[in-house]
């Protein structure tokens, strides 16, 4: 597993469709692309995971869930 890069490239395509769009996701809170950069700053409530159907969780081959929660891929 590689460490995810933090580009504006990944970030778009995590804002797209796929963390703005989970169900667990902080309202409002214009955050993303947790598993290159940390946890959210926001409580979170745990209501499902995105995070299997993302572009960069695949392209990335990571295997856990909720980074919003628990912070960057390593």
């Amino acid at each position: 597993m590689a460490k995810v890069k933090d580009t504006p490239e990944n970030l778009k395509i995590c804002l797209q469709g796929n963390c703005d769009k989970c169900p667990s996701y902080p309202e409002g809170s214009g955050e993303g692309l947790y598993c290159a950069r940390s946890k959210s700053k926001k409580p979170i409530e745990r209501k499902g995971c995105n995070c299997p159907e993302c572009p960069v969780w695949i392209d990335n081959g990571l295997s856990g869930m909720y980074y919003c929660i628990k912070g960057s891929a390593i």
